[in-house]
């Protein structure tokens, strides 16, 4: 007797082995008619997966949330069989699905164009139409070998096994396709789209060939792709490779070296004023900033542990005269030698060691991601030293300062994610279960007490403790790790640490690593994606246009108020070209610049401001004055809500000075020195 446990709890027994076709049927006739597919013990499976043993069974219908990947998975195979038809000569390299979308790689001469695409889908239209049949078929090594034959590619799938059943799909009994996902009838497929075409390198490995990538996108409903199409243009307009570009924040250079960034002007002024930002809150929390050299010595990283278990995201060595040394990936052993370059008392800690540290880890060429995923990145580095008696409050305190951090830069986590060991895993993890143990239970109660909510991650911990992530999705829906909180009780060990107690004695301290926003590259992605490009006026690259209407007559206003703001430390251009004033503007708003200053006779005439917004058509006139307390404003307070007090010291020292220097404009800088304003 079979026994199947259904999502409800329901226990169904079979006398004799039966498929999850004929399971679903059995349970309602309608089931079987709308079932897709199956999860039998954790695995996604075919209708014709025949059960054999008792294990848990979940029905999949177009309501399922693998629905999707399974009709995009089949939408996969059909792309894979139009090109075939198109190009006889094409080799399919691989077919894969991701979320809501799905992707075939390919070899073929000459390269696709994107005029190629809409043929391919016409192709494609016409295989769905004649509802091509999708079979599997099992057989030998031998036989599949046969099946792929000068399938270079596909035949890498086989690899060296001498022995074992193999499967594929066989479409229109001509094709042969990796079977590594269920698919369904083409005709649940009611509409689909091929989205883009680009390139992918053979196994993501730059060492490999270029291939051409399609990716596309089907579903069971016209209305809910509708929704789903708006969906993929919204996140293809937040991909904060396309802002980047747009804004002129960054770029990459093939040349320079694949995953290392180039901050480009308006870059490097977005990215200083957040390390400002950045400095100063880690300056209020008591955080000590240091400086350390970019690589380090092998023998270093081999007492850290790093050589052995992180050395695939280490670049080469460097050997010479007879030292080895490599680019640093992570910052803690130098802070390790920052913290024992003198013997340390217990008074002395916690000691908050910061650095704006600048690490290298090696990518592969495939995985690279625009800032997402680079090579050489700047991370916002801590490690604090700790008694054992201070763990619990000091990781509050930074769990306060990260979240103080992120609502101000106005970011949305999506989950916290409570990163643990896999105690089976010898290998990957420190062999010290009494450690590990009592590490794991500290930051649990921490999490506790904070009543932070959290998904405990088993096997996602770093090789030397337990820790606490934050995850945010990206446009291209790829989960990534922003800030985290890390506590380690193996580096202290290995680098034999110590302070003197309170008797005298010596004792070891605890490790707390700190990311706060994770690296600038990665940080800065996010933040081009959750505001659109759309920064606030105080990180803002370019602040303030000024626009003359006739550079005859009003350039010169246009320069001196430029010059006034320069002396605020104010990012301001002029835009001088002798195009329409409604081109400027539109070219202002493009460029997404929080304030655009039109400057005609009135303005140059009676020394005002005529300002707009980003994002608004209103034209407001103000005296230079009211106009500078406006963006005064916006940089001291920036997301600030309980900003009573700091307005109110701020106008009182504003209507003091007019009144004791009559508010010269020849000494304006003096009452906005807004550096000033920002330590009231």
């Amino acid at each position: 007797m079979i026994k199947i446990t259904l999502p409800d709890g329901q226990i169904r027994e079979l006398s004799a082995p039966q498929t999850i076709q004929a399971i679903a049927t059995s349970i309602a006739p309608s089931l079987g008619k709308t079932a897709l597919g199956g999860v039998f013990a954790n695995k996604v499976c075919n209708l014709d997966y025949l059960i054999t043993t008792d294990g848990p069974l979940e029905i999949i219908t177009d309501k399922s949330p693998l629905a999707l990947s399974i009709i995009n998975y089949t939408a996969g195979l059909i792309t894979a069989k139009a090109i075939t038809n198109l190009y006889p000569t094409a080799h399919i390299a691989h077919i894969a699905y991701q979320d809501d979308t799905f992707l075939v790689d390919i070899d073929v001469e000459p390269h696709l164009k994107e005029s190629d695409i809409s043929a391919v889908e016409a192709e494609m239209t016409k295989l769905i139409n004649s509802n091509v049949v999708i079979n599997t078929v099992c057989g030998s090594v031998a036989a599949a070998k046969k099946w792929y034959q000068n399938n270079e590619y596909l035949l890498t799938k086989i690899g060296d096994q001498p022995t074992g059943q193999q499967c594929a799909y066989f479409v229109d009994e001509k094709l042969y396709l990796p079977n590594d996902y269920p698919v369904i009838p083409v005709k649940n497929i009611k509409v689909f789209k091929l989205w883009s075409l680009a390139g992918a390198y053979w196994q993501d490995d730059a060492k490999n060939k270029m291939l051409q990538r399609i990716t596309g996108s089907a579903h069971f409903s016209r209305e809910l792709f509708e929704q789903l199409m708006l969906a993929y243009q919204e996140r293809k307009e937040r991909d904060h490779r396309k802002i980047g570009k747009d804004l002129e924040i960054f770029t990459f250079d093939q040349l320079v070296g694949p995953g290392l960034p180039i901050w480009l002007p308006n870059g490097m002024a977005l990215k200083k004023v957040l390390q400002e930002y950045i400095r100063d809150k880690e300056w209020e929390y008591d955080f000590i900033e240091v400086d350390t050299p970019v690589i380090g010595t092998s023998e270093m990283y081999k007492i850290s542990g790093h050589w052995d278990h992180y050395q695939e995201n280490m670049f080469a060595p460097m050997a010479q005269d007879n030292e080895i040394s490599v680019l640093r990936p992570m910052a803690c052993p130098h802070h390790i030698a920052v913290y024992n370059y003198k013997q340390r008392s217990y008074r002395d800690l916690p000691l908050r060691i910061a650095e704006h540290a600048i690490l290298h880890r090696y990518e592969t060429s495939g995985s690279l991601t625009g800032l997402e995923r680079v090579r050489m990145m700047q991370l916002t580095d801590s490690h604090i030293f700790l008694r054992h008696d201070q763990l619990k409050e000091e990781f509050k305190r930074c769990f306060k300062l990260i979240s103080e951090v992120l609502a101000t830069l106005n970011i949305s986590v999506d989950y916290y994610s409570l990163s643990l060991r896999d105690p089976v895993n010898k290998e990957k993890y420190y062999d010290d279960d009494q450690m590990w143990n009592h590490a794991e239970q500290m930051l649990q109660e921490a999490l506790d007490d904070l009543k932070i909510p959290y998904v405990p991650m088993i096997g996602e911990a770093a090789f030397y403790g337990p820790k606490l992530d934050v995850q945010i999705k990206t446009a291209l829906n790829h989960e990534i790790t922003v800030s985290t909180l890390q506590f380690d009780f193996l580096l202290p060990q290995k680098f034999k640490l110590s302070y003197i107690d309170s008797n005298g004695a010596k004792a070891m301290p605890v490790m707390l690593h700190r990311g706060l926003i994770g690296t600038y590259e990665r940080f800065i992605a996010i933040l081009l994606e959750q505001s659109k490009g759309v920064l606030p006026f105080w990180l803002a690259p370019k602040q303030i246009v000024l626009m003359p209407v006739n550079n005859q007559h009003h350039l010169a206003y246009a320069e001196e108020l430029h010059q006034q703001f320069k002396k605020l430390k104010l990012r301001t251009n002029i835009d001088d070209r002798d195009e329409r004033l409604s081109y400027k503007i539109r070219e202002a708003q493009v460029a997404k610049i929080p304030y655009q200053i039109v400057i005609g006779d009135q303005e140059c005439n009676q020394k005002l401001i005529t300002y707009r917004v980003y994002g608004q058509e209103e034209q407001i006139t103000v005296s230079f004055d009211e106009f500078i307390v406006l963006i005064n404003d916006q940089i001291v307070n920036k997301n600030r809500e309980n900003i009573f007090w700091e307005k109110f010291y701020f106008l009182f020292f504003f209507f003091f000075f007019c009144l004791t220097e009559n508010c010269d404009k020849l000494k304006v800088e003096k009452a906005w020195n807004l550096e000033l304003f920002a330590l009231i």
